[in-house]
């Protein structure tokens, strides 16, 4: 129980001050809005990351305000590649500073914006050793 106490702390600790935080908190407004996962621990070693936070919205109303909540996170990035669809952002891939040697990203995707897709957004948060570019090689 002390352990798990202090891996939230951790996780907690880790996406404080950012604006997402609030949609993987359920609070406030976002409160039972999504589709989410929680994951730390043992399931996650063998991709050498210690958490990995997801959320899915299939509610067209969240999705600019989840873009801008996403932007405004990841002005600072050290490293970001984007693609956009008629102004508005389709995916994103956010590397942030570092936090206790913990490489950080945010991962974005707004498929509602092909007609090809489901009508969702979703963003990852992920912490962990691996690079960027071991990340996308490992979710490909």
């Amino acid at each position: 129980m002390i352990i798990t106490a202090i891996m939230l702390t951790t996780a907690a600790y880790s996406q404080k001050g950012m604006h997402i935080n609030a949609m993987f908190n359920g609070e406030g407004k976002w409160k039972l809005k999504f589709s989410a996962a929680h994951i730390e621990g043992k399931s996650l070693k063998p991709y050498d990351l210690t958490l990995f936070r997801s959320i899915t919205a299939t509610d067209s109303r969240l999705y600019q305000e989840m873009e801008q909540l996403v932007e405004s996170d990841t002005k600072e990035a050290i490293d970001k590649e984007c693609g956009y669809i008629n102004g508005k952002l389709y995916y994103g891939f956010f590397q942030l500073k570092p936090i206790n040697n913990r490489y950080r990203y945010i991962f974005y995707r707004n498929s509602s914006l092909r007609d090809d897709e489901p009508n969702e957004t979703t963003i990852v948060y992920m912490e962990g050793y691996p690079t960027l570019a071991e990340l996308k090689e490992m979710f490909k």
